[in-house]
């Protein structure tokens, strides 16, 4: 059993592995220790693609030196593993870390939504922590306080930044802001996130970054509802430099892309959903006209179906922006 390449780990895994764990389970706990604290089955297996004795073997271990515990997974077919041995998330340097920890089943599959993603797109450079988000911006000249934040506890207060701690991950050109819906049946919370960062957008936009959003959702029909939705977020990219940088080599790229309906090669990297948008704004020559400020630069959207509420099936789909 191998682990595909994570660059974004950046040796962090070896610090487990001086806890007589082995090369792919330290990796594995790394990649669930810092975006998730819970993993399926499903997940452990479709990653390493193996069978599920093996995913069997590894979480008996797990459970033999206390370090995980499966529980069954409300309203799925599944069952999923939290990680909470707070020796691993020490080893890594993020303790303390509210992934460890229990959670309501919004916050669960949030969580397990979040790692779905980061999984299929183990490869881009993710933002793994706090420190690592807010470091990222803030080196850019963007002010802490245009990054989304909250407030915690009574007359002794702790403000944390990014406080739904969904991940990031930050490109040459693109950076991407993954969103997991629980299946809430409600989009305010879509909206509240988005407020929470308009202005760390804005400011980013601004510098010659694009920004894309990726959509994550339990069901093939959220998942729908999400892309009209976003539709109305598109803009002209922003920032001095932008569309020159793109106009080389988008046209080209999404020639090349569309007429094989490649979505899951235009969904992986972020970088070229951006980059699809110029091309359309190229060849159509659309300028929005009155429509408001735009948002954002382009969005996907996806839908896990190992995470679908029990009893409700579709077909794994990616919906980026640009490609019909």
């Amino acid at each position: 059993m191998r682990s595909p390449d994570i660059p974004h780990l950046a040796g962090r895994d070896t610090a487990l592995r001086t806890l007589s764990f082995s090369a792919v389970e330290a990796s594995w706990l790394t990649l669930v220790c810092l975006h998730s604290g819970v993993f399926t089955r499903h997940q452990f297996c479709r990653f390493h693609n193996c069978r599920e004795n093996a995913a069997h073997r590894f979480l008996r271990r797990l459970a033999d030196r206390g370090v995980a515990c499966e529980h069954p997974l409300p309203d799925s077919r599944h069952r999923f593993t939290r990680v909470y041995d707070r020796r691993l998330y020490r080893a890594l340097a993020i303790e303390p870390v509210r992934h460890r920890g229990s959670a309501n089943p919004a916050v669960l599959f949030r969580r397990l939504l979040s790692l779905d993603f980061v999984l299929k797109h183990a490869d881009l450079p993710w933002l793994a922590t706090e420190q690592e988000k807010v470091a990222y911006f803030t080196d850019r000249g963007i002010g802490a306080n245009r990054l989304p934040q909250r407030r915690y506890g009574g007359a002794i207060q702790t403000r944390r930044y990014f406080p739904l701690k969904l991940p990031v991950a930050a490109g040459e050109h693109t950076v991407t802001f993954v969103y997991a819906d629980p299946g809430r049946d409600t989009q305010r919370e879509l909206l509240n996130w988005a407020n929470a960062h308009r202005e760390l957008w804005s400011d980013l936009r601004a510098t010659g970054k694009a920004v894309h959003v990726a959509i994550v959702t339990r069901t093939a029909a959220a998942q729908r509802d999400y892309s009209r939705r976003l539709e109305t977020w598109i803009g002209r990219p922003a920032g001095r430099g932008s569309l020159n940088h793109r106009k080389a080599n988008t046209s080209a790229s999404i020639d090349a892309a569309s007429p094989n309906r490649d979505g899951q090669g235009l969904a992986k990297c972020g970088e070229l959903h951006a980059a699809s948008r110029v091309a359309v704004q190229l060849r159509d020559g659309d300028d929005h006209g009155d429509r408001p400020r735009p948002t954002v630069d382009s969005y996907s959207t996806y839908h896990s179906r190992h995470l679908s509420p029990k009893g409700r099936h579709g077909q794994p789909s990616v919906v980026p922006r640009g490609v019909r």
